[in-house]
């Protein structure tokens, strides 16, 4: 979901993120096939038993957000999202160490410090700046994790499944709207957040039926940048197993752009779905990528 545009630097801010986010998630997915190659989607569609998997315990997790945070006033939610993206870092350098790091010492170093230097961080300094950070970080290993696990049938249902859903949650049922509300009033890691005064906390800022209050600031939820990414993974490594790595790779991401600058230039009502605009972008990428290298050539 994205909400109200305010200053002139989010719209460049929240497209760089979805880039580098993507680009991110499949050099670690490259570094994972390297050192475990079986780590990967055997086949193109093997990953369908995820789809309603993930789809359902995305619907039972919004529920028990909205229903535990509206009777309760539970500080353990801040605690539990916090947690779960130190789990997300931890697991992410565990691959970046096999690369930075040059003895057993430092690797272990480094797979220790960077989980606790981001949880610290969101706990003692809780700035939009930090939470963004965090968020590329969550989005970029869920890209990675899920665009390995799926392959590119099952991520491309998987993908129009959440577009559907982004679609009925923010317009018609509006519960998205809810939870966005929830993690600002929670202060719960689930936003990306571009204000227009840099001191903002994210507690700070008020989201309202119509978007962000005024003169406060754009937000993207977490969504949006790591659902798309999934495919650009899917597609890449799928692209790198057939020995067309570029186009795969490319293509999904180009589209994804297109998706993300329509989404926040376009003539779109604000607040927005967005995973219909990405997710339509990158499955189009894949689509031309597979018609003209698997078809066609």
């Amino acid at each position: 979901m994205t909400d109200k545009r305010e200053f002139p630097a989010a719209q460049i801010t929240s497209l760089a993120l979805f880039i580098l986010s993507s680009v991110f998630a499949v050099y670690l997915a490259r570094i994972a096939v390297a050192v475990e190659p079986s780590i990967s989607a055997s086949s193109p569609t093997s990953g369908f038993g995820y789809v309603i998997y993930y789809f359902v315990a995305a619907i039972v997790f919004s529920a028990l957000l909205i229903y535990f945070a509206r009777k309760y006033k539970l500080n353990f939610l801040k605690w539990l999202f916090i947690a779960a993206i130190g789990l997300m870092v931890f697991y992410i350098w565990n691959y970046l160490g096999l690369v930075i790091a040059n003895t057993y010492d430092q690797y272990y170093a480094i797979i220790i410090a960077a989980p606790v230097i981001m949880v610290l961080a969101l706990i003692l300094n809780n700035k939009w700046y930090v939470v963004n950070i965090a968020g590329f970080f969550l989005c970029s290993g869920m890209a990675f994790v899920l665009g390995l696990l799926l392959g590119i049938w099952a991520a491309t249902i998987f993908l129009a499944v959440f577009a559907i859903y982004d679609y009925v949650s923010v317009y018609k049922t509006k519960h998205m709207i809810g939870l966005a509300k929830i993690a600002i009033d929670r202060d719960l890691p689930m936003l990306f957040v571009f204000p227009t005064n840099f001191s903002t906390d994210v507690g700070k800022i008020e989201i309202t039926e119509n978007g962000i209050a005024e003169h406060t600031a754009m937000a993207l939820g977490f969504g949006d940048v790591a659902f798309p990414g999934i495919m650009v993974v899917a597609s890449a490594i799928f692209g790198m197993k057939i020995g067309h790595f570029l186009p795969f790779f490319v293509l999904p991401l180009l589209g994804g752009i297109a998706g993300m600058i329509y989404l926040v230039l376009g003539n779109v009502k604000k607040p927005a779905p967005g995973l219909p605009f990405l997710n339509t972008g990158v499955i189009a990428g894949m689509l031309i990528s597979y018609l003209i290298f698997v078809l066609i050539l």
